[in-house]
Formats: C-alpha cells, sequence, structure tokens
C-alpha cells in the first residue's frame, strides 16, 4: 500500500517543514514532513518522536492559532513558552488527540464527549412533535403535551433533571459494609477502614464506650455484644458518653489532654455528617468510599426527568436509550429512520444520518461495546482516546493536520485494521494525518516514517530516518526498520511449564458485567495472558474478579464477583499495576511518586553548605514554603486563566522554572544543585547515585523497566498512561524482591505504546518478579507477548453482551489450535506472519490438521 503512494517529491505535495527543534531531548533535528500524507513518527520508548509531533509541531500550531486571537492571550506567551526551534513553515490547523486524561467531570461520559447526546436531543425534542396524531411509529407521541427543548433530555439541567432528586439520581448514604469491611477483625485492627485512621471526633467516644460497657476491643468485631456494635454504628441516642485522651503536640514538646461528653452520633450518621460538610470536592471524595447512593424511586435511579422518561422513538425512551451500547444504538437509528414520513422526515433525516456517521465511527475505532452513559473515568485509557478520536474526525474539515498519539492502544489486531482505513479515508479527503506510534503493523501501511532515536532520552532526539516504509526497512541504523523487514524475533523468553502438579489459583462461579464462567484457571508462579478482541471482558476478569476477588480473599472476606477462590493460601499480597496517573499536577513526579526525592532531600540537607545557612530537608522541597520559589508556589510553571479558552500553563518568571529560591539552588551535592538533580534522566541517576542502598534500588528498579530516559523531575501530567503504569510495576519490583513471600502482580496491557525494542525489557521486568516466586497476570492486545507467555486465557468471541465467555485456556500453542479469533492471529505469530492484511477468518484450521495447507505454504489467513 506505501510502496504505491506517490513521494512528496513526484507529487508536488507540500511539506511542513521544521529546522533545529531542541523540544526536550530533540537535538537540533531538522525534517521535512509530507503534507495530505499519512506519516507515521516512531522510535524507541522516549526518542523523541512525541517531542517532534505534539509537543513541537502541534504546540506551534496551537499557540500561532491563540496568538491570532487577541492581545490578552498574547501577553502570557513568551519565548519560554514556545517549542524549542529555530524555524517552522508549512503548518496549518491541528486538531491533537493525545494520551492524557485531561478531563475528570463526572458528568462526562460517551455520549458527551462524542456530541451524539445534542443529536439525541434534538431528535427527542423534534421528531415526537412532528408525528401524525394517530401515529404509532418511531415518531409516537406519548408523553409530549408541551413544547419540548434539548434541555428536556439533559439530566443535569433544571427543565431535564428529576423533579424528586434533581438529576443526581439517588441520594448517597452511609453503608454498613463499607465501613465495616473485614467483620472477623477487632475493629480498630483491620476490621473497618473508618477506624482506621482519626477521621473525625467521633472516634474518641469508641473506647470510652467499650470501657464502659465492659467490651474488649481487641476482640473480633463480629464477635462483640450486638447492642455495642449498634451503639457504634447507629449512635447511643440520649446516653451520654464521657472520653479522655491525650494527643502529641505538634512541635513534640509535650502532650495535650482533652475531655469531651455528649451522646454519640454513630458512624453511619457520622459519615454523612462529615461527607455534607467537605469544603472541596476532593474532600468530599475521600468518604464516598464509605457511601453507596440509594436510586430515586421517580427516575429509576437515572436522573431524568419526566420528558426523558415517557417520550419515546422507535418505541424506546431516551433515559432506556442511552443505557444501550454503541452498537444496539447504531441499529436503533436505521429503524427510527425507515419510519419516518412527511415532515419527520425532513427533520430527522439529516439528524440521524448525522448521528449514525458518528455512531459507525466509534464501531469502527473498536468501541462499539461501549453504552453511551459509560463515564469518562470508567473507560480505559485506549477506549477514553479513541472515544476522544471519534469526536475529532467527525468533523467535515478538509486541509486539517490530525497529530494521533499511539491510536491503536487497547486494540486487538481484529481491530487495527479498521483504524488504517480512516486514516487513509482522512488522507483522501485533503488532510495530512500525523501518527505516533510503535506497532510495526501500523508502520507498514503508512505514507512516510519519521524515525527517531537511537536511544531513549538524552541517548535519543536525532533523526534516523525520514522515507517511505520500504526505504526506512533497508535503513541498518533504524531499529523500526529491523522490525519492518522482519529481522528478529518480537520477544524472547523461555516459557515455564505447566502441569497438573502446578499450584493454581482457580476462579469458580464468576460473574462481573458481561463476563460469566463456571471455572478459570491462573498457574501460579506464572506469567499468565488474557487475550481477547477489545470489550470481550479482559479488564473485568484482571479488576473485577481477580482484582477485588483475590484481595477480598486475603482479607478474610468475599467479593460478589466470583463465588470461590481455590489456591489463595499460596499467596499473601497483591498488586494492582494499572494506567492511572501518578499524579494530576507538575508536583507530582517520578522522584516524589517513588519516595526517592524523599531520601535526595536529605542528602542535600546533610552538605555543609545547607548547615551553614540552616537549610533542613524541608527547604528542598517544593511543596512546601521555605526554600520554594513561591512566585510559583514550587511549580516552576505558572497557571493562567484564559476566560474563555483552556488554561494554559507558562514558565514561572521570577524562577524560571527552577522551582526554588537563589539560596536553595546554590547549595550542591556531588556537584549538582537540587534542580539540577530533577533534571537527571533515570539512567543518569542510576550512575550519579550508587549510595545510599535503598535510592540505588529503586533507581535501578525503574531503569529495569524501561524508564531510564525519564528525568527524575519530569510532570505527572506529562506522562503517558504506560509510563504511569511501568512507574506501579518498579515499585512492585522492589516490593516483591525485598520479602520472600508470594504475590500476585496484575497488569493492564502493559506492554501497550512501547516500541518492540522495549516491548522486551517489560518481559524481562516479568522474569525478576518470576524468579521471585511471583505471579504476573496481564490482560493484553500484543499477541507476540502472549505466545511467550506460559498460559493463556482467551476470552470472546465478541465484544460486550457477545463477549465475556472463557474460550479457551492453556499454553500458547494449545489455544492456537482453536478456532477463536485470537487463535487465528496466534497461528500467524507461530508462522512468523504479519498480523494484519488479509482478514483473518475464525476456524480457519490450523497447519498439520484435515483441510489445512501443507506446512510451509500459505492458506488464506496466514497470507499478509
Amino acid at each position: 500500500m506505501s510502496s504505491a503512494s506517490p513521494s512528496p517529491e513526484t507529487s508536488g505535495a507540500g511539506y511542513i517543514e521544521v529546522v533545529g527543534a531542541r523540544t526536550h531531548n530533540l537535538r537540533n533535528v531538522s525534517v521535512k514532513v509530507p503534507r495530505d500524507r499519512v506519516v507515521v513518527f516512531t522510535g524507541v520508548s522516549g526518542s523523541g518522536k512525541t517531542s517532534l509531533a505534539i509537543d513541537t509541531i502541534h504546540a506551534e500550531a496551537q499557540l500561532r492559532y491563540l496568538e491570532g486571537l487577541s492581545p490578552f492571550v498574547r501577553q502570557y506567551i513568551n519565548q519560554r513558552s514556545r517549542p524549542k526551534a529555530d524555524r517552522i513553515t508549512g503548518i496549518g490547523a491541528t486538531l491533537a488527540v493525545d494520551q492524557r486524561r485531561t478531563n475528570h467531570n463526572p458528568r462526562s461520559t460517551v455520549a458527551t464527549i462524542t456530541g451524539i447526546d445534542g443529536h439525541l436531543g434534538l431528535l427527542y425534542s423534534r421528531l415526537p412533535a412532528l408525528a401524525p396524531a394517530d401515529s404509532t411509529g418511531p415518531g409516537g407521541t406519548t408523553g409530549v403535551g408541551r413544547t419540548l427543548s434539548t434541555a428536556h433530555f439533559d439530566q443535569y439541567s433544571p427543565e431535564g433533571g428529576c423533579e424528586e432528586c434533581h438529576g443526581v439520581g439517588g441520594t448517597w448514604r452511609a453503608a454498613k459494609d463499607l465501613i465495616i469491611t473485614h467483620p472477623r477483625l477487632p475493629l480498630f485492627r483491620g476490621a473497618s477502614p473508618w477506624f482506621a485512621k482519626w477521621r473525625s471526633g467521633e472516634h474518641r467516644f469508641v473506647p470510652a464506650l467499650a470501657e464502659k460497657r465492659g467490651v474488649d476491643l481487641e476482640q473480633p468485631w463480629q464477635d462483640l455484644p450486638q447492642a455495642f456494635r449498634d451503639a457504634v454504628l447507629y449512635g447511643t441516642g440520649d446516653e451520654v458518653i464521657e472520653a479522655t485522651y491525650e494527643f502529641q503536640a505538634r512541635k513534640k514538646t509535650g502532650k495535650w489532654t482533652y475531655s469531651d461528653k455528649g451522646p454519640m452520633r454513630g458512624a453511619l450518621a457520622e459519615v454523612e455528617r462529615v461527607a455534607g460538610a467537605a469544603s472541596s470536592q476532593s474532600a468530599k471524595q475521600r468518604y464516598m468510599a464509605y457511601m453507596r447512593k440509594q436510586p430515586c424511586a421517580t427516575c429509576d435511579g437515572t436522573g431524568f426527568g419526566e420528558a426523558a422518561r415517557t417520550v419515546s422513538l422507535g418505541g424506546v425512551s431516551y433515559q432506556r436509550l442511552v443505557t444501550f451500547e454503541v452498537d444496539t444504538v447504531r441499529n436503533w437509528t436505521g429503524d427510527v429512520l425507515a419510519g419516518l414520513s412527511g415532515m419527520q422526515r425532513e427533520v430527522g433525516e439529516p439528524l440521524l444520518e448525522a448521528l449514525g456517521a458518528r455512531l459507525t465511527l466509534l464501531q469502527r475505532l473498536g468501541v462499539g461495546h461501549v453504552q453511551l452513559f459509560r463515564s469518562a473515568a470508567s473507560l480505559s485509557g485506549g477506549e477514553l482516546q479513541r472515544t476522544r478520536l471519534a469526536a475529532q474526525l467527525s468533523t467535515d474539515l478538509t486541509g486539517m493536520t490530525f497529530v494521533l498519539d499511539e491510536p491503536g492502544t487497547g486494540l486487538h489486531p481484529a481491530d487495527k485494521a479498521h483504524l488504517l482505513d480512516i486514516a487513509h479515508e482522512l488522507r483522501g479527503s485533503g488532510n495530512t494525518v500525523l501518527l505516533v506510534d510503535h506497532d510495526p503493523e501500523l508502520i507498514a501501511r503508512a505514507d512516510w516514517i519519521i524515525d527517531m532515536g537511537p536511544g531513549a532520552g538524552r541517548l535519543g532526539g536525532h533523526l534516523l530516518a525520514s522515507g517511505p516504509p520500504a526505504e526506512i526497512s533497508r535503513c541498518e541504523e533504524s531499529t523500526t526498520g529491523r522490525y519492518l523487514a522482519r529481522r528478529g524475533r518480537r520477544v524472547d523468553r523461555i516459557p515455564r511449564p505447566v502441569d497438573d502438579r502446578t499450584p493454581s489459583l482457580v476462579l469458580r462461579a464468576v460473574e462481573v458485567h458481561n463476563v460469566t464462567a463456571d471455572e478459570i484457571r491462573f498457574p501460579l508462579g506464572r506469567l499468565t495472558c488474557l487475550t481477547g478482541v477489545s470489550g470481550s471482558g479482559k479488564s473485568s476478569v484482571l479488576r473485577d474478579v481477580l482484582g477485588v476477588g483475590v484481595a477480598a480473599c486475603l482479607d478474610g472476606g468475599t467479593a460478589d464477583t466470583v463465588g470461590q477462590v481455590d489456591g489463595v493460601e499460596h499467596l499473601s499480597w497483591l498488586a494492582v499495576v494499572d494506567q492511572d496517573p501518578i499524579g494530576r499536577t507538575p508536583r507530582s513526579n517520578p522522584a516524589t511518586y517513588t519516595k526517592a526525592f524523599d531520601i535526595i532531600r536529605r542528602l542535600f540537607a546533610s552538605a555543609d553548605q545547607a548547615r551553614a545557612l540552616g537549610l533542613d530537608a524541608s527547604a528542598f522541597s517544593f511543596n512546601a514554603p521555605g526554600g520554594r520559589c513561591e512566585a510559583c508556589t514550587g511549580y516552576g510553571r505558572r497557571l493562567v486563566d484564559m476566560h474563555f479558552l483552556p488554561d494554559v500553563w507558562v514558565i514561572c518568571d521570577a524562577c524560571e522554572g527552577r522551582r526554588f529560591t537563589p539560596e536553595v539552588l546554590t547549595v550542591t551535592y556531588r556537584g549538582l544543585t537540587i534542580d539540577a538533580v530533577l533534571g537527571l534522566t533515570v539512567a543518569e541517576a542510576v550512575e550519579h547515585f550508587q549510595e545510599p542502598r535503598q535510592l540505588a534500588t529503586t533507581l535501578r528498579a525503574l531503569d529495569k523497566v524501561g524508564l531510564g530516559y525519564l528525568q527524575l523531575g519530569q510532570s505527572a501530567t506529562d506522562l503517558s498512561g504506560g509510563e504511569a503504569q511501568r512507574l506501579k510495576l518498579a515499585n512492585a519490583i522492589q516490593r516483591g524482591t525485598r520479602g520472600h513471600s508470594s504475590g500476585l502482580i496484575l497488569m493492564d496491557e502493559p506492554v501497550s505504546g512501547l516500541h518492540p525494542a522495549d516491548i522486551q525489557q517489560m518481559v524481562d521486568a516479568f522474569e525478576l518478579l518470576l524468579e521471585a516466586g511471583h505471579t504476573v497476570i496481564v490482560a493484553e492486545h500484543d499477541l507476540h507477548v502472549a505466545a511467550a507467555s506460559d498460559w493463556v486465557v482467551d476470552l470472546g468471541p465478541g465484544a460486550g453482551a457477545a463477549g465475556g465467555r472463557v474460550m479457551a485456556e492453556g499454553p500458547p500453542r494449545e489455544v492456537a489450535r482453536t478456532n477463536g479469533v485470537t487463535a487465528a492471529y496466534l497461528r500467524r505469530v507461530e508462522a512468523g506472519e504479519p498480523l494484519l492484511g488479509t482478514q483473518v477468518v475464525p476456524g480457519t484450521p490450523v497447519p498439520g490438521t484435515p483441510g489445512a495447507p501443507p506446512q510451509g505454504e500459505s492458506g488464506p489467513a496466514a497470507r499478509g
């Protein structure tokens, strides 16, 4: 495909020209990016591809757009805020979809992100009123007795919210089972997360009540007298309790004694009181863990008002329709369109066609299995990115430059062909598509490749090659080229055998979301890979069955998601290594997350210069007053309110982004200032800090999971989901190597966003945990990793309601001989064939079985 595309030199196409780019780790990169082409920026993780495509080209385009709006905006844009480059020409308007979760609004759903809610609101507010009086078809007028607007179908508007709960959907009430989670343990020693810390003044009365009633708080909660337990949870009524307690003074110079008396409210009432009194949303969230929503009886917990509950189209109310999956709603639009007539068709046809186009795009991007009302926070990183991508690609604009950061993340090979088709359709409409991606299967079908490297961080930032895929595959200096030419194995690992003597974790009577299974087996001390198409239930098994179920068993309890867990006695701890951000502000970074910065601050405080200036460890913290720059309060950047535009971060003029006061910056440790240490990459820090041992161990763990290119002080807001996950994996490795007890490590798509050369390093990190006797279970779409694992559990056959069943389980070679979609692709991996090409047909005969082509020949399912 790519070789047939005309080259920019012969077609006369224009270029985006970048000269002398120095953003982040770029080393004076100069390159011509062909316009009106599908161009892939690639290279090993940390090589500079994102810095070039997004942080240079897209960032410059965005700033030029903002500068054209008003002088008010221009006053906040200085040279330090711009991408560092000598010259950038040929750029126009850009739309970018990256991997960062920028929307934390709990009201954000699939429907609101894509604009589908607006289309549905127009349909439901217009079509019923235009239906003939005797109509019983899709334009039925049930519940229509007044003029409706789109606001009547927005649960958060005064017109559209439930008249009883005002759109909330119910009332949040404290739940006894969330306050007392482990009744077999003593109250203050594990029975209750609420009483595990001092969360309110109510705590002081419990020991006094126990003493008054002669109750031993060291006994398990379930063995305590019922009357005492009721008093702790529901209060003492009019009974007054007197309590005296001591607490340490802040300066640790003495103790304070405090006495109080009064009735106990009880934990349930106290939770609701402090949650209601919380002054911020983040404070309120601390108490929501002990509360559960009681659904509103009027709206059945949906929050929708009368119009959304009663007005119907195609026999379906708005309230019910938004609970459907994208695939089902797409079919609904066809049914409604077929039943329209007269004025309804004139109004409804263009709306339904536009709505259908958005729904179809979601289907093609592999999110047809999600429900319209599904919250953004509940989507996986890949699902959220592709949902945002659908919103951007729904535009009819031409001449745009679309910048897409790893759009194939979280996609099964069966779903990736659609992504390529969409990219080429955008190109065909007169747009330029810039992809940041690592997948050789996607890269090989681009028109042009820009390969960065050769290494990561300060070892990268150079342009290795620029040209069509065929040329890059012949470039000896290009790591990507070697994979394009298939001159090396993707994953090199010796599998560990699994037989009847291998102890296993066995889950029985599994039921959660779309997953139903009588039994699922996971060999202990092995690497297991959960596979299946997007939406087949992998994450549900990983998080809600294994994560919740095993955690409950380890704590002596049970979980609703699994009826029985056998083999948990072989485990003593559990770690869920997900891709959620490690922090949401520039204050959080790899050094603070891993606690390495605590050790570094103490090292600086021990320096003679620091002692002479009277600086302790807190002075070297940018999160506390004393040594930080107060102009930016230690951020190094300032957040500027742009009023009608998104807020932007700009470099602090006072400290020039260094975060600290001049006095603190005079102190050095082994020749470096504190801000210079934060500027070190992990790999450089490994060389610089050989001691103390705890710091050196932490840094080496980060390096082993492939994060050697990250700066210690790199903002958490700049990290991808995969980088955040690898930080958490480094913590798990440290924990796993400290003790001898066996643990279970769960990871969701751990190699997504990794170059094939980096995937090997991640698999090697798994081996460190396996060698220490732990069990690693991953949910993964990379079938090269699946083929190199010890055990595969394949879910399917489809997504959503069509998935959730165990199609096969066993060693990869055995699963490859079954008839599932994943099995067909595993056969391609074994045969060394490309994964993308002719569509794989489930049930294609396995080589060596009756009806299959002879060994060494290509059948229809194996031909690229």
